[in-house]
């Protein structure tokens, strides 16, 4: 099977030509790089609903709330965004764009009464971030910003809640009116800072 992915054919090709890995690294920077603010959403429940209804009850629910957020994601200048189970991730120009998007995706969701189960409304839990990262196509963006973005969402964020990476928070231009709570955590053995939104 052909490997689809920009950034391994790049360094296919490298190691092909016998680069050393400081100029396979080079290459893949400066044929991939780009500088965007990430979002990633994790839906908040599918174990314990799958677990309680089935996964094709949890998946009817996360299309309805995919539905719901993607003319959002449209109208905010979302630069590309890809699905995979549960999470959503997303691209944007700025922090700026990405956290509106955020706080509208969370609004539209309480808003629509969307439910996951007859007693619990569906939420989600958002992260967004901002930096250097590699352009991989259509699978979207890899780098340690991304990974963090994601981590955040999944094993710290929880329901209705937005967080921001420290590289997140220090490049939004409108901070002024921005409240947040700064907060630490440990993930995979490396400590990291983060801010909360307080909406």
């Amino acid at each position: 099977m052909q490997d689809a992915s920009p950034i391994f054919a790049t360094i296919a090709a490298a190691r092909a030509e016998g680069l050393s890995e400081v100029l396979l690294t080079e290459r893949v920077w400066s044929c991939h790089g780009i500088t965007c603010a990430m979002l990633a959403l994790d839906s908040s429940g599918m174990t314990r609903s799958s677990q309680a209804q089935g996964i094709v009850h949890f998946l009817g629910r996360y299309l309805q709330m995919r539905r719901l957020i993607e003319p959002v994601l449209e109208v905010r200048a979302c630069l590309g965004w890809r699905s995979f189970a549960d999470n959503l991730f997303a691209e944007f120009a700025d922090s700026d764009s990405a956290l509106r998007a955020a706080r509208e995706i969370h609004r539209v969701i309480r808003e629509s009464g969307l439910m996951l189960t007859e007693d619990e409304p569906f939420r989600v839990c958002l992260a967004v971030g901002h930096g250097r990262v590699l352009d991989n196509g259509r699978a979207g963006v890899m780098g340690e910003e991304m990974n963090l973005v994601a981590k955040l969402a999944e094993d710290v964020a929880t329901e209705g809640e937005t967080l921001l990476t420290e590289s997140g928070y220090r490049s939004l231009q409108d901070r002024a009116s921005l409240r947040v709570a700064a907060g630490r955590c440990t993930l995979s053995g490396v400590d990291l800072d983060y801010f909360r939104v307080c909406d």
